[in-house]
């Protein structure tokens, strides 16, 4: 299976989000918030737009502090954590215009969110853009800070379509899908779009193994597409979604 990026509707809500931020009046509003479900593709689409514009990218977790969030970026600019390192940091995201994205921002929550807090005031003075992934358990917690959700556009993650998941097939693999098994993948993934990456794949190995080169449902009778632990017990996917709308 080819390793690509799949442009779905989740990445077009997030470059509007961006687009919007191109042309912001202040400076200092420079933050977005994407938000949703784990399995959305929150953290593939900061990392291939990260990529594009070399941003720096950290992944927060739960030892985070301030202290280590900075050493973090240290590294990332290859600068030693001695002397006034700290505002070397600083001038460096100021200088090259750097925009920042924090992956699991949830975890950047913790004592009274002091490393999003430190963050913001490094993005506020060099004017550049601070993108945050969070979890939506975390968005009650994260709307407790107005000096962060003041600044920010929030970028909601929805459930994939089913054009996500033909768009997915198409770009992903050389082989033919059938309608009936792309709505099956839609289906059995709960509309995640990591689990329908896993059925795609899949659904590839089983029909190679064959010597097809289209697969449909049939195909894959028997198999389990999409095994998470969430979808154990499965929940209806929103209308909106099968039809292409928003989540």
């Amino acid at each position: 299976m080819k390793k690509e990026f799949v442009k779905t509707d989740n990445d077009k809500r997030f470059r509007a989000a961006l687009k919007q931020k191109e042309s912001r009046g202040a400076a200092e509003s420079g933050l977005i918030v994407v938000h949703g479900r784990a399995g959305e593709g929150k953290t593939r689409t900061l990392h291939n737009w990260a990529s594009a514009c070399n941003a720096v990218m950290l992944t927060a977790n739960p030892a985070w502090t301030v202290r280590r969030m900075m050493v973090e970026l240290a590294e990332q600019f290859q600068i030693v954590v001695k002397g006034p390192w700290e505002a070397a940091v600083e001038a460096r995201i100021g200088a090259e215009e750097v925009n920042l994205v924090i992956d699991e921002a949830g975890f950047a929550l913790a004592d009274n969110a002091a490393c999003l807090e430190r963050l913001r005031s490094i993005t506020d003075k060099s004017g550049t853009l601070l993108v945050m992934a969070v979890m939506e358990r975390d968005m009650s917690r994260l709307k407790q800070h107005d000096q962060i959700t003041s600044r920010a556009t929030l970028c909601p993650f929805g459930a994939s379509t089913v054009e996500d998941v033909k768009t997915a097939c198409a770009q992903l693999t050389e082989l033919d899908f059938a309608a009936d098994l792309v709505e099956r993948i839609w289906h059995d993934s709960g509309a995640r779009m990591r689990l329908i990456v896993e059925g795609i794949h899949l659904s590839e190995r089983v029909a190679r193994a064959a010597g097809k080169t289209s697969v449909a449902a049939a195909d894959l009778a028997g198999y389990a597409l999409c095994e998470d632990f969430n979808l154990v017990r499965r929940t209806p996917t929103p209308k909106a979604a099968r039809a292409g709308g928003k989540a």
